[in-house]
C-alpha cells in the first residue's frame, strides 16, 4: 500500500501574518533606533564642545593667552593687498579661523604644519548678496588642502549637511554681548572671549568661568545675515572675512537688536543656530557644556556673552 506524502508550507494567508507582524515589529523598532542615533549624535555634538574648549585652554597652558578669534595679515581696521576684501573697505579677506589656531591640541598637528600663514586661507566658494563669490574659489591654492580638510570635531554631526562637507565648521566662538562693531575687524571695545588678534587671559574673565559663554553651536548652513541661504555652507572651517564665519554675539551691533538662540530675524550675522528647535548647545570657559533653550532670559543669556560685565547671571 503506498502512502501520499504532502509538502508542507505556509499558505498565503499564513505568510501575509507573518509579513503584517514583521511590518509592525520594523514599525516599532525604526523610531527606537532612530532616538538611539539622535542620542548618539547629540552626544558626540556635546563632546566636540568638549573637545574645543579644552583645546582652547591647553593653547592657553602653552601661550597664557586664549587663541584669538582669528587672525592674519593687516592691523586694526586697516587690511593691506591681498588681505583686504575687494569689494568691502577696512574688512579682512582670508583670515584664519580661531579653528586653525588649535589643531595642534585637538590631534590635527600634521594639517596645521601644512598651513602657509604668509598667504590668505581658502575657501571653495562664499554665497553673499543672492550670489556666489568667486565661485572658482577664494584666497590662496597653496592653502586650498589644508582648508578644506576639517576634522570632524569641528563638525556636529547632528546638523544636516550643505555644501563641501570638510571646509565647514558648526560652532562659533562668542565675542561678546555688547553692540560693538565686527570682532573679525576691529581690536576694540569686544567683552567676549574672542576676535581678531585678540589674547585673553583667564584671568580676564572677572565674571567668573562657569557664567562665561566659551562656544556656542553655529550650524554651518544657518541662515546668517547676507549670508542667508539655508542651503549653502555660511561657516567656513579655515576662511574667515565676515562676524558670520565663526563668531557669535547676543546683539546685532548695527540696530542693537537683541538675538537670542535660534534668532532669524533680520541682520542675523550675530546669531548662533542649530538643527535643533528648542535651542542650541554651549560650552563656558570652565569646559562645561550644556544646552541653552529658545526662551532662556535674554538678559541672563547676554550677561553669559560678558567675561568682565559684572552682571548677575541668573537661573536658566
Amino acid at each position: 500500500m503506498n502512502t501520499i506524502r504532502t509538502k508542507k508550507g505556509f499558505t498565503l494567508i499564513e505568510l501575509l501574518v507573518v509579513i503584517a507582524i514583521i511590518a509592525i515589529l520594523i514599525g516599532l523598532l525604526l523610531p527606537a533606533v532612530q532616538k538611539v542615533r539622535e542620542a548618539a549624535a547629540k552626544s558626540q555634538c556635546m563632546n566636540n564642545l568638549k573637545q574645543l574648549s579644552l583645546a582652547f585652554h591647553n593653547y592657553h597652558g602653552t601661550y597664557s593667552y586664549f587663541p584669538s578669534g582669528s587672525f592674519g595679515g593687516g592691523s586694526s581696521g586697516s587690511f593691506p593687498a591681498p588681505w583686504n576684501d575687494p569689494n568691502v573697505g577696512g574688512t579682512p579677506w582670508g583670515h584664519f579661523s580661531w579653528a586653525v589656531s588649535i589643531l595642534p591640541y585637538v590631534e590635527a598637528e600634521n594639517l596645521y604644519k601644512q598651513f602657509d600663514f604668509t598667504k590668505l586661507a581658502y575657501v571653495n566658494t562664499i554665497f553673499e548678496n543672492g550670489r556666489e563669490r568667486c565661485p572658482t574659489g577664494c584666497g590662496d591654492t597653496a592653502n586650498k588642502i589644508p582648508s578644506t580638510s576639517a576634522p570632524k570635531v569641528f563638525m556636529c554631526p547632528s546638523a544636516k549637511r550643505v555644501g563641501p562637507t570638510n571646509e565647514v565648521k558648526d560652532y562659533a566662538l562668542q565675542s561678546g554681548g555688547s553692540n560693538i562693531c565686527c570682532p573679525e575687524r576691529n581690536t576694540s571695545g569686544h567683552n567676549g572671549m574672542g576676535w581678531v588678534w585678540s589674547k585673553i587671559k583667564i584671568s580676564d574673565v572677572t565674571d567668573g568661568t562657569t557664567n562665561t559663554f566659551l562656544f556656542l553651536e553655529k550650524n554651518h548652513w544657518a541662515t546668517m545675515s547676507w549670508l542667508t541661504n539655508p542651503e549653502k555652507a555660511n561657516t567656513p572651517f579655515a576662511w574667515v572675512h565676515h562676524p558670520s564665519q565663526g563668531y557669535t554675539a547676543s546683539r546685532e551691533n548695527a540696530s542693537n537688536t537683541p538675538q537670542p538662540p535660534n534668532y532669524t530675524g533680520p541682520n542675523n550675522r550675530a546669531a548662533c543656530g542649530s538643527h535643533s528647535p528648542a535651542g542650541v548647545m554651549a560650552s563656558w570657559v570652565s569646559g562645561r557644556v550644556g544646552f541653552i533653550t529658545n526662551n532662556i532670559s535674554f538678559t541672563t543669556y547676554e550677561a553669559m556673552h560678558t567675561r568682565a560685565g559684572d552682571e548677575v547671571v541668573g537661573d536658566y
